[in-house]
Protein backbone atom coordinates (compact mmCIF):
# COMPACT_ATOMS: atom_id res chain seq x y z
CA UNK A 1 0.00 0.00 0.00
CA UNK A 2 2.61 2.08 0.83
CA UNK A 3 4.17 1.91 -2.30
CA UNK A 4 0.67 2.59 -4.13
CA UNK A 5 0.42 5.62 -2.45
CA UNK A 6 4.09 7.21 -2.87
CA UNK A 7 3.28 6.46 -6.88
CA UNK A 8 0.17 8.17 -6.44
CA UNK A 9 1.56 11.52 -4.90
CA UNK A 10 4.58 11.37 -7.37
CA UNK A 11 2.07 11.46 -10.63
CA UNK A 12 -0.39 14.25 -8.45
CA UNK A 13 3.18 16.04 -8.20
CA UNK A 14 3.82 15.96 -11.76
CA UNK A 15 0.26 16.79 -12.74
CA UNK A 16 -1.22 19.74 -12.98
CA UNK A 17 -4.68 18.84 -11.50
CA UNK A 18 -3.14 20.12 -7.80
CA UNK A 19 -2.41 22.96 -8.56
CA UNK A 20 -5.09 24.35 -10.10
CA UNK A 21 -7.70 23.27 -7.47
CA UNK A 22 -5.01 25.39 -5.04
CA UNK A 23 -5.10 28.21 -7.91
CA UNK A 24 -8.92 28.20 -7.44
CA UNK A 25 -9.26 27.66 -4.12
CA UNK A 26 -6.90 30.68 -3.68
CA UNK A 27 -9.59 32.66 -6.15
CA UNK A 28 -12.47 31.24 -4.08
CA UNK A 29 -10.90 32.79 -0.79
CA UNK A 30 -10.18 36.00 -1.86
CA UNK A 31 -14.13 35.82 -3.20
CA UNK A 32 -14.69 35.02 0.28
CA UNK A 33 -13.02 37.63 2.07
CA UNK A 34 -14.13 40.12 -0.38
CA UNK A 35 -17.32 39.29 0.08
CA UNK A 36 -18.04 39.20 4.21
CA UNK A 37 -15.77 42.39 4.00
CA UNK A 38 -18.51 44.33 1.90
CA UNK A 39 -21.46 42.79 3.47
CA UNK A 40 -20.16 44.17 7.08
CA UNK A 41 -19.34 47.21 5.70
CA UNK A 42 -23.19 47.74 3.98
CA UNK A 43 -22.03 47.38 0.25
CA UNK A 44 -24.04 44.39 0.27
CA UNK A 45 -27.74 43.82 2.16
CA UNK A 46 -29.76 40.90 2.36
CA UNK A 47 -33.38 41.02 3.75
CA UNK A 48 -34.11 37.69 5.55
CA UNK A 49 -37.85 36.00 4.45
CA UNK A 50 -39.99 35.12 6.97
CA UNK A 51 -39.27 31.67 7.43
CA UNK A 52 -36.28 30.50 7.17
CA UNK A 53 -34.48 27.46 9.26
CA UNK A 54 -32.40 29.08 12.70
CA UNK A 55 -29.20 27.91 11.49
CA UNK A 56 -28.89 29.82 8.81
CA UNK A 57 -30.89 33.46 10.52
CA UNK A 58 -28.27 32.11 13.73
CA UNK A 59 -25.39 32.79 10.62
CA UNK A 60 -26.23 35.41 8.99
CA UNK A 61 -26.48 37.58 12.19
CA UNK A 62 -23.53 36.25 13.39
CA UNK A 63 -21.30 37.98 10.09
CA UNK A 64 -23.81 41.42 10.83
CA UNK A 65 -22.74 41.49 14.04
CA UNK A 66 -18.86 40.63 13.49
CA UNK A 67 -17.26 44.58 13.08
CA UNK A 68 -14.85 43.47 10.61
CA UNK A 69 -13.01 40.20 9.03
CA UNK A 70 -9.17 39.80 9.86
CA UNK A 71 -6.59 38.22 11.16
CA UNK A 72 -8.34 36.82 14.22
CA UNK A 73 -11.92 36.57 12.99
CA UNK A 74 -11.32 34.94 9.43
CA UNK A 75 -10.26 31.64 10.58
CA UNK A 76 -13.88 31.31 11.99
CA UNK A 77 -15.71 32.67 9.23
CA UNK A 78 -13.58 30.20 7.12
CA UNK A 79 -15.16 27.76 8.79
CA UNK A 80 -18.48 28.67 8.06
CA UNK A 81 -17.81 28.46 4.29
CA UNK A 82 -17.66 24.34 4.13
CA UNK A 83 -21.05 24.49 2.05
CA UNK A 84 -18.31 26.01 -0.78
CA UNK A 85 -15.32 24.02 0.01
CA UNK A 86 -17.32 20.84 0.32
CA UNK A 87 -17.12 20.51 -3.77
CA UNK A 88 -13.69 21.08 -3.94
CA UNK A 89 -12.91 17.30 -2.76
CA UNK A 90 -14.31 16.76 -6.17
CA UNK A 91 -10.87 17.01 -8.14
CA UNK A 92 -8.84 15.01 -5.23
CA UNK A 93 -11.34 11.96 -6.03
CA UNK A 94 -11.44 12.27 -9.67
CA UNK A 95 -7.43 12.85 -9.89
CA UNK A 96 -7.09 10.21 -7.10
CA UNK A 97 -9.16 7.06 -7.74
CA UNK A 98 -11.37 8.26 -11.14
CA UNK A 99 -8.48 8.70 -13.06
CA UNK A 100 -7.23 4.79 -12.39
CA UNK A 101 -10.95 3.97 -14.31
CA UNK A 102 -10.75 6.50 -16.76
CA UNK A 103 -7.12 5.75 -17.88
CA UNK A 104 -7.41 1.68 -17.61
CA UNK A 105 -4.13 1.83 -14.82
CA UNK A 106 -6.56 -0.22 -12.31
CA UNK A 107 -5.79 -3.29 -14.47
CA UNK A 108 -2.11 -2.87 -14.05
CA UNK A 109 -2.25 -2.73 -10.43
CA UNK A 110 -4.07 -5.66 -9.80
CA UNK A 111 -2.12 -7.52 -12.44
CA UNK A 112 0.66 -6.49 -10.17
CA UNK A 113 -1.03 -8.49 -7.50
CA UNK A 114 -1.92 -5.86 -5.40
CA UNK A 115 -5.32 -6.48 -3.27
CA UNK A 116 -8.38 -4.69 -4.35
CA UNK A 117 -9.16 -4.17 -0.65
CA UNK A 118 -5.40 -2.43 -0.20
CA UNK A 119 -6.13 -0.28 -3.86
CA UNK A 120 -9.50 1.21 -2.50
CA UNK A 121 -7.92 2.34 1.07
CA UNK A 122 -4.67 3.43 -0.84
CA UNK A 123 -7.02 5.67 -2.91
CA UNK A 124 -8.65 6.69 0.03
CA UNK A 125 -5.96 7.60 2.86
CA UNK A 126 -4.68 9.71 0.08
CA UNK A 127 -7.77 11.41 -0.61
CA UNK A 128 -8.35 12.09 2.96
CA UNK A 129 -4.85 13.28 2.92
CA UNK A 130 -5.27 15.52 0.47
CA UNK A 131 -8.41 16.98 1.77
CA UNK A 132 -6.65 17.95 5.06
CA UNK A 133 -4.16 19.71 2.94
CA UNK A 134 -6.83 21.93 1.11
CA UNK A 135 -8.79 22.38 4.15
CA UNK A 136 -5.40 24.12 5.46
CA UNK A 137 -4.91 25.78 2.34
CA UNK A 138 -8.60 27.23 2.47
CA UNK A 139 -7.82 28.44 6.02
CA UNK A 140 -4.84 29.76 5.41
CA UNK A 141 -5.43 31.51 1.85
CA UNK A 142 -8.32 33.11 3.66
CA UNK A 143 -7.02 34.23 7.04
CA UNK A 144 -4.00 36.05 4.46
CA UNK A 145 -5.83 37.35 2.35
CA UNK A 146 -8.31 39.15 5.68
CA UNK A 147 -4.61 40.37 7.15
CA UNK A 148 -3.56 42.06 4.21
CA UNK A 149 -6.74 43.98 3.59
CA UNK A 150 -8.06 44.44 7.81
CA UNK A 151 -4.79 43.99 9.25
CA UNK A 152 -4.41 41.05 12.26
CA UNK A 153 -6.89 42.60 14.58
CA UNK A 154 -5.18 41.07 17.81
CA UNK A 155 -5.01 40.91 20.73
CA UNK A 156 -5.90 36.95 20.15
CA UNK A 157 -8.35 36.62 22.88
CA UNK A 158 -8.05 33.64 25.29
CA UNK A 159 -8.19 29.80 23.88
CA UNK A 160 -8.80 31.26 20.77
CA UNK A 161 -6.55 28.63 19.07
CA UNK A 162 -7.51 25.94 20.29
CA UNK A 163 -10.89 26.70 19.72
CA UNK A 164 -10.25 26.76 16.31
CA UNK A 165 -8.26 23.69 16.10
CA UNK A 166 -11.23 22.23 18.13
CA UNK A 167 -13.89 23.21 15.33
CA UNK A 168 -11.49 22.45 12.01
CA UNK A 169 -11.14 18.95 14.00
CA UNK A 170 -14.13 17.97 14.41
CA UNK A 171 -15.39 19.87 11.01
CA UNK A 172 -12.62 17.35 9.46
CA UNK A 173 -14.04 13.93 10.56
CA UNK A 174 -17.58 14.86 8.41
CA UNK A 175 -15.18 15.93 5.49
CA UNK A 176 -13.82 12.74 5.98
CA UNK A 177 -17.47 10.73 5.39
CA UNK A 178 -17.64 13.38 2.30
CA UNK A 179 -14.26 12.16 1.33
CA UNK A 180 -15.41 8.43 2.26
CA UNK A 181 -18.95 8.32 -0.08
CA UNK A 182 -16.57 9.94 -3.27
CA UNK A 183 -14.10 6.99 -3.15
CA UNK A 184 -17.44 4.93 -2.96
CA UNK A 185 -18.71 6.53 -6.20
CA UNK A 186 -15.84 6.51 -8.12
CA UNK A 187 -15.09 2.83 -7.31
CA UNK A 188 -18.88 1.75 -8.07
CA UNK A 189 -19.65 4.01 -11.32
CA UNK A 190 -15.84 3.96 -12.58
CA UNK A 191 -16.85 7.24 -14.58
CA UNK A 192 -15.93 10.42 -14.20
CA UNK A 193 -19.14 12.45 -15.19
CA UNK A 194 -21.30 9.71 -12.76
CA UNK A 195 -18.92 10.83 -10.20
CA UNK A 196 -19.72 14.47 -10.40
CA UNK A 197 -23.34 14.06 -10.81
CA UNK A 198 -24.01 11.63 -7.79
CA UNK A 199 -21.60 13.52 -5.80
CA UNK A 200 -23.50 16.74 -6.43
CA UNK A 201 -26.48 15.12 -5.95
CA UNK A 202 -25.21 13.66 -2.53
CA UNK A 203 -24.18 16.79 -1.24
CA UNK A 204 -27.46 19.28 -2.29
CA UNK A 205 -30.26 17.47 -2.77
CA UNK A 206 -30.73 16.41 0.95
CA UNK A 207 -29.80 20.21 2.04
CA UNK A 208 -32.46 21.48 -0.75
CA UNK A 209 -35.07 19.43 -0.17
CA UNK A 210 -35.42 19.77 3.75
CA UNK A 211 -34.57 23.15 3.85
CA UNK A 212 -37.55 23.56 1.55
CA UNK A 213 -40.00 21.21 4.09
CA UNK A 214 -38.57 23.59 7.12
CA UNK A 215 -39.38 26.72 5.41
CA UNK A 216 -43.11 24.72 4.37
CA UNK A 217 -43.32 23.63 8.06
CA UNK A 218 -40.87 24.72 10.83
CA UNK A 219 -41.74 21.83 12.87
CA UNK A 220 -40.05 20.06 10.17
CA UNK A 221 -36.68 21.90 10.67
CA UNK A 222 -35.32 18.86 12.91
CA UNK A 223 -34.75 16.96 10.23
CA UNK A 224 -31.81 18.52 8.90
CA UNK A 225 -30.48 17.76 12.70
CA UNK A 226 -29.39 14.52 10.23
CA UNK A 227 -28.11 16.23 6.80
CA UNK A 228 -24.66 16.71 6.72
CA UNK A 229 -23.95 19.86 5.24
CA UNK A 230 -26.10 21.26 7.81
CA UNK A 231 -24.16 19.60 10.78
CA UNK A 232 -20.54 19.91 9.26
CA UNK A 233 -22.01 24.55 8.87
CA UNK A 234 -23.01 24.21 12.68
CA UNK A 235 -19.38 22.99 13.86
CA UNK A 236 -18.71 26.26 13.32
CA UNK A 237 -20.24 27.48 16.14
CA UNK A 238 -18.83 24.49 18.12
CA UNK A 239 -18.15 26.23 21.96
CA UNK A 240 -21.92 27.59 21.56
CA UNK A 241 -23.11 24.00 20.68
CA UNK A 242 -24.06 21.19 23.47
CA UNK A 243 -22.29 17.48 23.56
CA UNK A 244 -25.01 15.66 22.06
CA UNK A 245 -25.38 17.70 18.85
CA UNK A 246 -21.30 17.83 18.55
CA UNK A 247 -21.52 13.76 18.84
CA UNK A 248 -24.35 13.55 16.42
CA UNK A 249 -22.26 15.88 13.40
CA UNK A 250 -19.56 14.03 14.26
CA UNK A 251 -21.17 10.47 14.63
CA UNK A 252 -22.62 11.38 10.71
CA UNK A 253 -19.08 11.80 9.29
CA UNK A 254 -18.00 8.38 10.91
CA UNK A 255 -20.91 6.70 9.36
CA UNK A 256 -20.74 7.62 6.64
CA UNK A 257 -17.24 6.94 6.12
CA UNK A 258 -17.53 3.68 7.36
CA UNK A 259 -20.63 2.49 5.45
CA UNK A 260 -19.33 4.08 2.45
CA UNK A 261 -15.86 2.50 3.06
CA UNK A 262 -16.98 -1.25 4.06
CA UNK A 263 -19.68 -1.08 1.21
CA UNK A 264 -17.18 -0.20 -1.03
CA UNK A 265 -14.42 -2.51 -0.97
CA UNK A 266 -17.49 -4.81 -0.32
CA UNK A 267 -18.62 -4.06 -4.41
CA UNK A 268 -15.14 -3.72 -5.78
CA UNK A 269 -14.03 -7.29 -4.58
CA UNK A 270 -16.67 -8.46 -7.07
CA UNK A 271 -16.86 -6.42 -9.76
CA UNK A 272 -15.29 -7.04 -12.93
CA UNK A 273 -12.80 -4.84 -14.46
CA UNK A 274 -13.25 -4.07 -18.16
Amino acid sequence: MHNLIRADIYRIIRGKALYITLLILLVNAVLTVMALNAFQHGAITFTMPEAMPDTMVYEIDRILETPIVNGVTMPQFAATQMENFIFFLLPVIIVVAGAIFSHGTVKNDLAWGVSRTKLYLSKLILSSALAVLLLVSFVVFCTVIAVIINGFGGPTPAGHYIELLQIFSAQLVMLLGFVGVGIFLAFTTKRTAAVNGAFIAFVLVPLLLLTSLAMINTSLERLLDFELLTNIMSLAHLPSLETREILRAMGLGVFFLVTSTLGGIALFRRAEIK
